[in-house]
């Protein structure tokens, strides 16, 4: 109930709306030459930021690009290290403040990163936004791929493999569709700027969900079109592999230990909890199908006159009350 609540739904679904019909979502697929803005969130890795990331981005076939990197409250190191590339296309923030994360680190890991992304999609110019960790790489073709893919399909949302490095020198690939938790990375993915109202949330934590995985559920449940290209597009090096924190990868992470006398005890409980929110989510469903067949009427139309003026009427008896 609390995780419906927090998604808001009926509000997502009125903002994707809104946005179909605005001329920046149409522009964003006729623009011939479209400007993408990598989003890149860091923290302490300003190496790989400067030798991996940001150089995999600048020398793809893509080039009409914007690199918006935002520090985590990232230490003086990072602004040298952007200094070195002098490239006029990459633009640096940094927070004063890191998180604020949970105290326990699964958890902490669930959100890392969630308000220097938000800021720095923020701050995106572009027409397409294309999400980056500071210790992957884009393939070549990654931005050009996936953006003709979008284009083409008129998606609002596209993905594709990610090729996991492991530190015992194995490879793994990552990726699957329709998307689900585990087979999915942000690093892999290319969407409409507009979108930008979809944000990561610090209390996704709070439900045990990895951010990506949150912002993309809440995208497909507001009905964002979304596709896959199969093909990697991301060199994918986990965290945890290269010894930079505390990272499980993008396979399903473990969930952390519960009392399961509690899970027990309280089965029930959660199957009646869960049948109650299947049913209010299908009355607003249905509440929005009905609002969506009436307000496209000719006789709801023909009446807005009166409905206005018997709002003003309500307005001026309740400015009349004591």
């Amino acid at each position: 109930m609390l995780q419906v609540v927090a998604d808001d739904e009926p509000a997502a679904r009125r903002r994707l709306l809104e946005l179909r019909r605005s001329p920046e979502y149409r522009a964003a697929y006729e623009d011939p030459d479209p400007l993408v803005s990598v989003v890149i969130t860091t923290y302490k890795s300003y190496e790989t930021l400067r030798d991996v990331a940001i150089p995999s981005v600048l020398d793809g076939s893509h080039e009409n690009v914007e690199v918006v990197v935002v520090g985590d409250c990232a230490p003086s190191e990072t602004a040298e290290a952007i200094r070195q590339l002098g490239d006029p296309r990459v633009r640096y923030e940094n927070l004063a403040i890191r998180g604020p994360y949970p105290d326990d680190p699964y958890r902490a890991w669930l959100v890392a990163g969630t308000p220097p992304y938000n800021a720095g999609v923020d701050a995106a110019r572009g027409s397409w936004i294309a999400p980056l960790d500071d210790d992957d790489a884009f393939r070549p073709d990654h931005i050009e791929r996936l953006l003709d893919d979008a284009r083409g399909r008129r998606l609002e949302f596209v993905y594709g493999r990610l090729q996991a490095h492991l530190g015992d020198g194995r490879q793994q690939s990552y990726g699957e569709f329709p998307p689900q938790m585990g087979q999915f990375g942000m690093q892999g993915s290319l969407y409409h700027a507009g979108l930008r109202c979809f944000g990561l949330e610090l209390s996704d934590a709070v439900f045990g969900l990895p951010g990506d995985w949150a912002l993309l559920r809440r995208m497909m449940r507001a009905g964002v079109r979304i596709g896959m290209v199969d093909a990697v597009v991301t060199d994918y090096y986990p965290s945890l592999e290269w010894g930079r924190g505390y990272a499980p990868g993008p396979a399903v992470p473990e969930e952390p230990e519960h009392e399961p006398e509690a899970v027990t005890a309280n089965a029930s409980e959660l199957d009646d909890l869960r049948a109650y929110v299947a049913e209010l989510e299908e009355r607003v469903r249905d509440r929005d199908r009905r609002l969506a067949v009436m307000s496209a009427s000719s006789s709801w139309r023909m009446t807005r006159p009166l409905r206005d003026l018997a709002a003003r009427v309500r307005g001026r008896a309740l400015r009349r009350q004591p």
